[in-house]
């Protein structure tokens, strides 16, 4: 808004002496280092600016954060005032070295005649538009508002800016206290959620500071060492750990805490009752916001069951498959005692012993994943190692796909048929032939299909009789498991689809 000079006769008020200036500003100033909210604030101003630039009305503006100029204390005007100017302002949020101005006649300014209009209308003539600066920058502005075309005085001039730096100072004070109490309250609630959610979680909570002494100890973990809350400070629970873990417990916990990482750490603590429990730790450092080390925090979660529970499981399996070795080799045992008797048995003795070699594998894979599963590869390798004379002569290719136990087992038993058939009929009977092995899996089908393709070997013709591989290839693939087998005795070499039923992935 620009300042015109005055036509004609301006009324000029008589300036406060010295003394009552320094009284005003002092009243100012001590309710303002008093003020306890933005409304002490507010009143404090309007009050000194009342009593001293001789206003009867004025008004205190504040940026919202979007940018617009608004009121936030006024005295003397009226609603329809306040909503057609909210928002006018000669500077923009930020600005920088903002200088008042002072308008001694609205009718001798250049602002738009809707403006000058709202303005005589509530009986204003004159203005004075004080910058609330913070930081620099403008934040705000005061008003004074005069019924008549005013002349003002530089002293006037120079109290109002003095008003006006104090009261700036005072809102961004204000500002940030109201700041730091909302942080508090903030705070407060949500180290109270923490505390709740921390109490009822189902695993053990914890806090250390820089020294290692507890902070804190959520409900589970109170329980698990006997700690009250009135006993947490004098509590080590350093005393818990299992002498032969606590070497490696401390080595580990210094490590995360010098290279600012989070651990995974698993030792023996004794609880209340005297006994040990596994528990395993994941813990964290934590900092301030300097760089400075707190302490740690984490979780524990007792796993003394679990690991109780996997120990009899490896005992089972291994008790398992030592009973199924040993049923193997009785099975093996009465093939011998049965095939025994001249020249014509060793061919038939020596097919069934590679059988039951290959199923023994079979099972020996399953073994290792606690019978959960084994990779095609792995079946693969194992069936057709027999076979390592002409190792240079089979490529394998598939990705990793995993079988459950029954389709492993019929997968291995299949393979070994079509290798020991190529050793003494197909591609590996000769120095030239080769053979291919690939696999893939079908997720939207959800079954693995396999092919089997010889070549380079002597030339092929369908069999006149069936023979025990194909009987197994078509009952165990075909009719336990429910998937397709496709052999085809092709002139180049024998060609092999199978196409297996899968459970969808995990």
């Amino acid at each position: 808004m620009n300042q015109a000079a005055l036509p004609g006769k301006q009324r000029i008020d008589a300036p406060l002496a010295p003394v009552d200036e320094l009284r005003a500003l002092y009243r100012l100033t001590d309710r303002l280092y008093r003020a306890r909210s933005m409304r002490d604030v507010y009143d404090a101003a309007l009050d000194a600016i009342l009593g001293t630039l001789h206003c009867e009305r004025a008004s205190v503006l504040l940026f919202t954060d979007d940018g617009v100029m608004d009121f936030v204390t006024w005295r003397g005007l009226s609603d329809d005032y306040r909503n057609k100017l909210r928002g006018h302002s000669p500077w923009q949020l930020g600005a920088r070295d903002p200088q008042p101005i002072f308008v001694p006649d609205i009718d001798a300014t250049t602002e738009p005649e809707a403006i000058k209009a709202t303005i005589r209308a509530e009986g204003i003539r004159a203005l004075a538009f004080i910058p609330l600066v913070a930081d620099g920058v403008v934040v705000g502005k005061f008003m004074t508002y005069y019924a008549e075309p005013r002349d003002f005085a530089p002293q006037e001039m120079e109290l109002a800016v003095t008003i006006a730096r104090q009261v700036g100072f005072s809102i961004e004070r204000a500002r940030a206290d109201e700041r730091r109490r909302i942080a508090e309250v903030e705070l407060r609630e949500s180290e109270e959620r923490f505390r709740l959610m921390s109490e009822s979680a189902p695993v053990m909570i914890w806090m250390s500071d820089a020294q290692g002494k507890c902070l804190h100890l959520n409900r589970l973990q109170r329980e698990f060492w006997g700690v009250s809350d009135d006993g947490l400070a004098d509590f080590d629970w350093q005393n818990t750990m299992h002498p032969d873990d606590a070497p490696e417990i401390g080595r580990q916990m210094m490590a995360a805490m010098a290279e600012q990482r989070a651990a995974t750490i698993t030792g023996r603590y004794r609880g209340i009752d005297g006994e040990y429990r596994v528990l395993q730790t994941e813990a964290r450092p934590r900092h301030s916001a300097t760089g400075e080390f707190l302490g740690m925090i984490g979780v524990n979660i007792d796993i003394s069951e679990r690991i109780r529970a996997d120990a009899q499981r490896e005992l089972l399996l291994a008790e398992l498959n030592h009973r199924v070795k040993n049923t193997l080799a009785v099975v093996q045992g009465i093939a011998h005692q049965t095939f025994r008797g001249g020249e014509i048995a060793k061919a038939p003795r020596k097919a069934f012993d590679d059988r039951l070699v290959a199923l023994a594998q079979a099972h020996n894979l399953l073994t290792e994943s606690n019978w959960e599963s084994a990779s095609v590869a792995n079946i693969a390798a194992a069936a057709l190692q027999s076979n390592g004379a002409h190792a240079g002569r089979i490529t394998l290719a598939g990705p990793r796909v995993l079988l459950p136990p029954r389709e492993a087992l019929a997968i291995a038993m299949a393979l070994h048929e079509l290798a020991t058939n190529a050793v003494k009929y197909g591609a590996l009977s000769n120095d030239a032939g080769r053979v291919s092995l690939a696999w893939t899996r079908d997720d939207v089908s959800a079954a693995m299909m396999l092919t089997w393709i010889e070549s380079g070997g002597p030339a092929v013709s369908p069999p006149t009789r069936r023979g025990f591989g194909s009987v197994l290839l078509e009952r165990s693939l075909g009719q336990d498991l429910g998937g397709t087998v496709d052999i085809q005795y092709r002139p180049e070499g024998l060609f092999c689809a199978i196409e297996v039923p899968l459970p969808p992935r995990a």
